[in-house]
Parts: C-alpha cells; sequence; structure tokens
C-alpha cells in the first residue's frame, strides 16, 4: 500500500473521480458511500445485540463522508494514512491517522468495522494481513464489512479503467475476497451487492435494491464476517 498515494488527490478529490458514465449514474461521490452505508445499516440491524450505541470504525475514510453519514445513527470514527485527506475532512468529524497495517485502537473496541474501496489498493498478499488488523480491533461478536467494485459489472469496469485515482489498480473478485475473509479467521461470511439504481431512482426502489442484494450485476458488493473470539 502506497502511504502517500491519495494526498495528490485530496483538495481535488471529487474530479478525479469524475466520469460520464459515472454522471449519469449519480451527481456526486456522495450516493454511492450512502448506499454503501444504508446496506451495512440493513446488515447490522437494530437488533437488540449491543445494549449501546454502536461504535463503528470507517478504514480509510478519506475524506470522512461515511463517518458523517452514519454518526446519526452509531458513533462513528475514520482513519485514514493520508495526512492529507484527513487534513481536507469536513469538520467536526472524529478522524485519526494509521499506519497501513496499525490501527490506533486497543483491541476488541468496535461494533462494527468497515472499508470502502479500499482493497483494490491493498497489494494481494497483505489482504489476510490488513483484514487481520480490522479484526483484531472489532468487538467478540461485532461485524467486519469490506466493500470493492464488482468486476462482474460491465459499467463499473470501464469507470474503473479511466479512475485516475485507481491507475494501476486491478479489481478483487468477490471469491477472492470471501477466501480473506475465511483466512483472516471471521465466520459466517457473506456477500451482498449494491448499487443497481441510478441515484434518480433510488428513494423508490430502495426495497428492490435490497432485495437484489443476492444479484452479482450490482456496481459494487460487500463481504462480511463476525469476529467470533
Amino acid at each position: 500500500m502506497k502511504t502517500n498515494a491519495f494526498d495528490a488527490h485530496a483538495v481535488d478529490y471529487e474530479s478525479s473521480l469524475d466520469d460520464p458514465w459515472r454522471r449519469r449514474f449519480a451527481d456526486g461521490s456522495a450516493f454511492f458511500i450512502h448506499q454503501k452505508c444504508r446496506a451495512m445499516l440493513r446488515e447490522v440491524g437494530d437488533d437488540g445485540a449491543v445494549p449501546h450505541r454502536r461504535l463503528a470504525l470507517d478504514v480509510g475514510c478519506g475524506l470522512g463522508p461515511a463517518v458523517a453519514f452514519l454518526s446519526d445513527r452509531w458513533t462513528t470514527i475514520g482513519t485514514d494514512v493520508s495526512h492529507q485527506m484527513l487534513r481536507a475532512a469536513g469538520g467536526g468529524l472524529k478522524v485519526a491517522v494509521q499506519e497501513p497495517f496499525a490501527l490506533p485502537f486497543r483491541d476488541h473496541t468496535f461494533d462494527v468495522v468497515f472499508a470502502f474501496c479500499v482493497y483494490h489498493h491493498v497489494d494481494r498478499a497483505d489482504h489476510v494481513r490488513h483484514l487481520r488488523e480490522l479484526a483484531r480491533v472489532a468487538r467478540p461478536g461485532g461485524r467486519v464489512f469490506v466493500f470493492e467494485h464488482n468486476p462482474f459489472n460491465p459499467v463499473t469496469q470501464v469507470v474503473f479503467r479511466r479512475a485516475s485515482v485507481d491507475r494501476g489498480c486491478r479489481m478483487v473478485a468477490p471469491a477472492s475476497l470471501r477466501r480473506t475473509f475465511a483466512d483472516a479467521g471471521l465466520s459466517s461470511v457473506r456477500t451482498g451487492y449494491v448499487l443497481f439504481f441510478p441515484q434518480a431512482w433510488a428513494a423508490a426502489l430502495e426495497r428492490i435494491e435490497a432485495w437484489l442484494q443476492w444479484l452479482p450485476l450490482g456496481g459494487q458488493y460487500f463481504v462480511s464476517g463476525t469476529k467470533s473470539r
């Protein structure tokens, strides 16, 4: 992982993601982040398993949009290896600098730990090492989520190849990520797909989006697992 790779994109991150196909789907990056957050909220639910407000960690939070969105529901903290991205993050957000494979928190701290589109920037040989660090800071029974671009979606493939921020990266296949979860010692591993509908339709079709989670055609996907001990 190149720790300074995102420093150059801190000021113009939104423009570095711009693509005509992406613009047809949504008017900015916030929509993509929010849809992933909504998928996590559906997965975790309010099942009463945690007797307190859930504590969540966003690993690779960038400018902090997921931290801001989730903070209404969970106490959410963000970390990133890029000092410049964190400096450009919105004021009032709880964020901290991290080392690539060392999170600045004690074992068994968080109810939910997640990473949005981080793993295609991490060397494949380091995936298990990275995920074990996410699992380390999750509490027993806590959930770990990793979201990635879906290589089975042809539009996602085109946008990914043209994105300057992803230059030199390769997509991560769901099967590969599921093996990483198993090798990292996480249990109850499951996969779901998100981002089926453009922003203009998303609110009206939210229930259908949730129902289609099994279909491997969404723009992105997640793999989640539970820390057993």
